[in-house]
């Protein structure tokens, strides 16, 4: 009786499922959630009472940024915190690019000095990058797919602000759209140096679709070595060339000054450009200390950053900030269990054995592309933007720490839920079993780790 009732709802479920709008329900429904999950509690944590803007608790490096856009706004930050007696109107975060701290200090502007500004713009760019994740992975020809470091998109800090327009550049590329896409990696460049990374990224993928084409008659034409050749260069030539503008005229807008120095920086976007290679590659050390960690140990979840932990006062004592929270920068231990596995795999499966382009069948046609396009895409977004960091770390002893592993994690997703995919599809029960109790992990992962629900 009671399996007979259920009969309709599992028929309707089954439906929804297959329906071609189920993706874009899925997209919705995890988008409006994500939303949620990082808008609460958005200006917590605060001192009690909490009456005043310096009354909130600066997370992790919004120290930096965050007071950089008060300067650039003109206010001064409290006595004895980073950039306080900067000049005001200047950037005196000068390392970086002006292009984040520039929208942080106009929401300072239109919204008051106060959290809510501070990581509004993280919060919206957090929100494009999830957007940006599904767009990326349909380009490629794959499923729908999303994961975000939660806490980078809640905070005012630059990475999230360079990552979003990094995954959009990118679709649009693979879209072939690659004007719109070298103005969108322009964009990710003002927000910080790391963003050119996605550049590295496009060269694999046609390094890797140039290899295809010349084994498999089936590739598409403008997988050849001329056409991709073409459109990388002038992509790229593109974006740098917009970058250095941008790079001119937000110097206009909040000229640079180097802080440590005492000293504005004279001569324009190149002077300021040659200051933030200069300055990254001062950042060295013989080995990591403190919450520095070696790029390798990144894979391996074993070094995660404590950026704010507070809890509640012992009986007796005053009540210093609330509530308790715990911000922790780690990636999901699920999704990094499998991060290398999945890369390995498709780095071998293109290079030993990958499906046959072209054929009859449409649908096989089509399906066999995508598949491919995925395993390139996970394993060129890793390569182009982990190596590097190891590389700097293993030539030149560069200090490196775990956030860092935002701008890679695009690629591992993408990598990590291909797998899962095929092994779903392709599986037998026992290994779906398996899947299934993984996702399942994943979303535990996620609520375990909520900078509001973690056990400290």
């Amino acid at each position: 009786m009671a399996t007979s009732a259920l009969e309709p709802l599992s028929v309707s479920l089954r439906a929804l499922v297959r329906s071609p709008r189920a993706p874009l329900i899925a997209l919705a429904v995890i988008s409006v959630l994500s939303l949620g999950a990082r808008a609460y509690k958005l200006g917590e944590p605060c001192s009690v009472p909490c009456t005043s803007a310096n009354d909130h608790t600066l997370i992790f490096d919004e120290a930096y940024y965050v007071n950089a856009a008060k300067v650039i706004a003109g206010i001064h930050p409290p006595s004895g915190s980073h950039y306080d007696d900067s000049p005001l109107g200047s950037d005196p975060n000068a390392e970086h690019p002006q292009g984040a701290k520039l929208i942080i200090a106009g929401a300072i502007e239109l919204f008051g000095d106060g959290p809510f500004a501070w990581r509004i713009g993280s919060l919206i760019f957090g929100s494009l990058a999830i957007l940006g994740m599904y767009f990326l992975v349909r380009s490629a020809g794959g499923d729908p797919c999303d994961n975000l470091l939660l806490v980078h998109s809640r905070i005012g800090t630059l990475d999230i602000y360079a990552l979003a327009p990094m995954i959009w550049g990118v679709a649009l590329y693979l879209r072939g759209r690659w004007i719109s896409a070298a103005v969108v990696l322009a964009i990710a460049d003002c927000m910080k140096e790391v963003a050119p990374y996605a550049l590295i990224v496009l060269a694999l993928i046609e390094l890797a679709r140039g290899l295809i084409a010349w084994r498999d008659p089936g590739a598409p034409p403008e997988w050849h070595w001329w056409p991709s050749l073409v459109r990388w260069f002038a992509c790229s030539i593109l974006s740098v060339g917009l970058f250095i503008g941008g790079l001119g005229l937000m110097g206009l807008v909040a000229r640079p000054y180097a802080d440590a120095e005492g000293k504005f920086i004279t001569g324009g976007p190149i002077d300021e450009l040659r200051h933030i290679i200069v300055y990254a590659s001062q950042l060295t050390a013989p080995k990591p200390t403190g919450i520095a960690s070696y790029p390798w140990q990144w894979l391996l979840d074993l070094k995660p950053i404590v950026y704010l932990r507070v809890s509640s006062p012992l009986p007796g004592q005053a009540a210093g900030i609330t509530p308790d929270v715990s911000f922790i920068g780690e990636m999901s231990p699920p999704i990094m269990l499998l991060a290398v596995p999945a890369v390995i795999f498709f780095l071998v499966r293109l290079v030993v054995r990958r499906p046959a382009l072209g054929g009859r069948d449409a649908g096989r046609a089509a399906a066999a592309l995508g598949d491919v396009q995925m395993s390139i895409l996970g394993t060129a977004w890793f390569l182009a933007t982990w190596v590097p960091y190891e590389l700097q770390q293993a030539l030149d002893n560069r200090i490196s720490y775990t956030y860092y592993m935002i701008v890679v994690m695009p690629g591992i997703y993408v990598a990590v839920i291909h797998l899962v995919t095929l092994g779903f599809r392709r599986g037998r029960r026992w290994l779906q079993g398996l899947i299934v109790a993984w996702a399942l992990l994943v979303l535990a992962a996620v609520i375990v780790m909520y900078p509001f629900l973690a056990v400290f």
